[in-house]
């Protein structure tokens, strides 16, 4: 099967310009797409499209915006995106730039073999609250930081019965040892998978291969045709394996609320 990058990258895009995440809301500019969350506070650049000759104009308008509200933002830049030195510009601006992930893609229209191969991994969705404070547990062990705003949508997609957000829970020896999200929305042809991870004593038991196939299953039982998932060096070789391509590269630039 041809992969077609040029014609996912623009899909690509035109979600990032238009479709709107399920618990969000977004102001299509101009130039760029700003995303916030409804259910819990995080603030995005999806998509930008900028010149040499606006670039300084519009980052300036935007660092502006956010800190007159009092809020960080993450500007997610692509690799394909311009000018060639936005990143550079956003650094100048106080905006922390960070690790750069691979973008993947699976084209899922002839389902791979391993989807279908059974694992011996329990994966559950995510339907009780009991489920929810077991991923809260599992997320605050394998991840740093935060993740209130994460746990405010997944309970509030919980609440109002979303199949656009899913979060899901992997077990080992009937231990919650894996978490994973699925996001799907009716504007997209694209599935993603967000948030992986696993503590670390369960890991190399096979618990990330089966909570992609599952999510997978799942995004393609809700219509979604591609799936992508923005992976860091250590799974990039992994998803290579199970057929994701690059697709494109990403990094996540976060404002500092400080001068």
């Amino acid at each position: 099967m041809v992969f077609d990058r040029e014609r996912l990258r623009a899909l690509l895009d035109a979600d990032r310009r238009a479709v709107i995440p399920w618990g969000a809301e977004a102001e299509l500019l101009p130039r760029l797409t700003r995303v916030r969350g409804v259910h819990g506070s995080w603030h995005n650049i999806a998509f930008a499209e900028l010149t040499g000759e606006n670039a300084e104009r519009e980052i300036r308008d935007q660092v502006a915006h956010y800190r007159a509200l009092g809020c960080s933002v993450e500007w997610t830049v692509y690799a394909h995106d311009g000018p060639a030195d936005l990143l550079e510009r956003l650094a100048r601006s106080g905006f922390e730039i960070g690790q750069r992930e691979a973008v993947m893609v699976l084209d899922a229209e002839q389902r791979p073999a391993w989807l279908q191969q059974r694992s011996g991994q329990r994966i559950e969705a995510v339907t009780t609250r009991e489920q929810l404070r077991q991923f809260q547990l599992v997320s605050e062990e394998v991840f740093a930081g935060s993740h209130a705003a994460v746990l405010q949508e997944l309970e509030a997609a919980l609440a109002q019965g979303s199949q656009q957000l899913l979060g899901y829970l992997g077990f080992d020896a009937g231990v919650s040892a894996s978490v994973g999200r699925l996001y799907v929305n009716a504007g997209s042809c694209f599935g993603g998978l967000y948030g992986g991870g696993t503590r670390r004593a369960h890991r190399g038991r096979g618990l990330y291969r089966a909570m992609v196939a599952e999510r997978v299953n799942a995004a393609l039982r809700l219509g979604a045709r591609y799936i992508r998932v923005d992976a860091l060096p250590t799974s990039q070789p992994t998803l290579e394996r199970l057929g994701f391509r690059e697709l494109s590269h990403a990094w996540p630039c976060r404002l500092r609320l400080g001068p």
